[in-house]
């Protein structure tokens, strides 16, 4: 037992837990929080200028490392300016920390200046809330927060510091971090599956993050090879299976989805659902009909058969699981399959390409966001990490990028929001310095978050921002005018972007010709400052879309109305 201060007592926590980085904004209920901190040099601190910023900079780094991402924000109007980005963590299952301040102990309630009811706010949307009252309890709470935050499906924590007790003495016990554990719930279930897998027809694997998450890419690999089956991926799936992979499908779903891996899961007798929940993006609001037997792996319970059906759920951690799954199939003699597979998926990608990529050669301007994206894909290194925004140019990205490595695409997946990528960018460029990191934004995504550009250059975390500039609010400016025929309300004018980098010290850039992407994106990576290329773009573009999802999910005539925008 030892006898420190409160203050003390939460840093020597966060070190034990390996934190690297911390993300936040001070304030008078952390004032007693940083003042420890400011005396531990194993740990940075970033100064965010905005606490959305800070929560998805924790989010990016999280995604990017594979480790929890911590921010702190102040109490009250602090913490609740950085709610969403703690939703964005919930929603797409990242492990972000979150050590919130608050009032004194004694006032917690009493609605003073200040305050806001935190537990009330975010238990929605945390895996756990828990208050220091103590200080001989600090060590415990801050390892079980790290220990939740990791441990199952991944996802938030908040702790929340009243600031009466940084200058509190108390004994602390030394504690240890918790390790997180995988483990098989149902052996015997993963048997049955796995030789219903062997005798399928046509299988189909739909992997999701969790197989980032548990590290399972190989695995999953092997296996896709072992018995020729073809895999797609979710939005928060890409990298888990390279897309250059003669047996990679793509993406599924209406965010950017492909015809080629919708068809598939649809026409499939059998579908190994891998860390996922089958979600409302990747089934078309869950139109699709999905008529095979479902095989359904996830270390949430809740889960398995959510969404659809499954004939087999199987919980436990997906690394661990596939394992077994080769093992079985090892025993079994299981042998490649013919790879007629591979020659049809090939061939429907020439038919969707036919059909959709003739605008990747594109030399008008302004410039077609598909011209764009293949001359940045083209010229940034193959490891690089893309971050995307929210918005209609998503659905670009996921269309004509390809994502080879894991953990080398991030963005706000299962809520969309605006104002992630760019933080969430800085936070992957922390966690991964060695790697060039490229945002892919919306104009109006980045104004959102804009204020940070000043965070990147006084901290060196050089991202390369392009801005997908068309001055509108893109997407729903599409959907009012496919749904009613107007498209009123979505129309703004923007500053100039490359002037605006500049005077917060970064470097900037505008196009306008298609000519000027590849050397502008060279002269981006190599200029050893945050950069940002303002890329005038095709306001009218209009991106791919399995027209027959679509009209299932919409309940429109898809093809007719895009004719119309066109």
């Amino acid at each position: 037992m030892v006898t420190v201060k409160g203050n003390k007592a939460i840093v020597d926590a966060l070190v034990e837990n390996d934190v690297e980085y911390i993300f936040g904004i001070c304030g008078t209920s952390v004032a007693g929080f940083l003042s420890a901190l400011s005396t531990e040099n194993r740990i940075k601190y970033v100064v965010a200028r905005h606490e959305r910023c800070a929560g998805s900079m924790a989010d990016g780094y999280a995604r990017a490392s594979g480790r929890v991402g911590v921010c702190q924000m102040h109490s009250g109007p602090g913490t609740l300016n950085g709610v969403l980005s703690i939703v964005d963590a919930y929603r797409d299952s990242s492990p972000v920390v979150l050590l919130a301040g608050q009032v004194e102990r004694k006032l917690i309630g009493r609605e003073i200046f200040g305050e806001a009811n935190q537990f009330a706010v975010l238990k929605p949307y945390t895996k756990s809330c828990q208050r220091i009252g103590r200080v001989s309890e600090i060590p415990r709470i801050i390892n079980n927060a790290f220990y939740l935050a990791r441990a199952g499906r991944p996802g938030p924590v908040m702790v929340e510091m009243p600031e009466d007790i940084y200058n509190e003495e108390g004994e602390v016990e030394p504690d240890f971090p918790i390790r997180v554990d995988s483990q098989i719930v149902s052996p015997s279930i993963i048997e049955e599956a796995t030789d219903r897998l062997i005798e399928a027809e046509k299988p189909v694997i739909l992997a999701g993050g969790g197989v980032i998450w548990s590290n399972a890419s190989e695995e999953l690999r092997i296996i896709s090879e072992m018995l020729q089956i073809p895999v797609t991926t979710t939005q928060n799936g890409r990298g888990c299976f390279p897309e250059d992979h003669p047996l990679a499908l793509g993406v599924s779903g209406w965010c950017g989805g492909i015809s080629v891996a919708d068809d598939a899961l649809e026409e499939a007798d059998v579908v190994l659902a891998v860390g996922c929940t089958i979600s409302s993006l990747t089934t078309y609001n869950f139109t699709t009909p999905i008529k095979g037997d479902i095989i359904q792996i996830n270390i949430d319970p809740s889960s398995i058969g959510q969404n659809y059906h499954c004939e087999y759920g199987i919980v436990g951690d997906a690394k661990t699981v596939l394992l077994e799954m080769i093992k079985i199939l090892d025993s079994r003699g299981a042998v490649k399959k013919s790879s007629s597979r591979a020659e049809e998926i090939k061939k429907k990608k020439e038919e969707w390409n036919a059909i959709w990529g003739a605008d990747v050669d594109s030399e008008s301007a302004p410039v077609k966001p598909q011209r764009l994206l293949r001359d940045v894909q083209n010229t940034i290194p193959k490891k690089s990490i893309i971050v995307s925004g929210a918005g209609l140019h998503r659905l670009f990205i996921t269309a004509y990028t390809k994502t080879i490595h894991p953990r080398t695409f991030i963005g706000s997946v299962n809520l969309g929001a605006m104002g992630f990528a760019f933080p969430a960018a800085i936070g992957a460029k922390a966690a991964k310095p060695e790697e060039p990191v490229v945002c892919l934004v919306g104009d109006g995504d980045f104004m959102m978050t804009i204020m940070d550009l000043e965070t990147a250059v006084r901290c060196g975390f050089n991202v390369v921002t392009i801005i997908m500039n068309n001055n509108c609010y893109a997407a729903p400016k599409m959907f009012q005018k496919v749904n009613f025929g107007t498209d009123f309300g979505n129309d703004y004018t923007n500053p100039n972007f490359a002037k605006v980098a500049e005077n917060f010290g970064a470097c900037g850039w505008t196009v306008e010709k298609p000519s000027e992407i590849a050397d502008t994106v060279k002269s981006a990576l190599d200029c050893g400052k945050p950069a940002v290329i303002d890329v005038k773009i095709d306001p009218v573009a209009f991106p791919p879309l399995n027209l027959k999802a679509s009209s299932r999910l919409r309940g429109i005539d898809a093809e007719k109305a895009t004719r119309g925008i066109r």
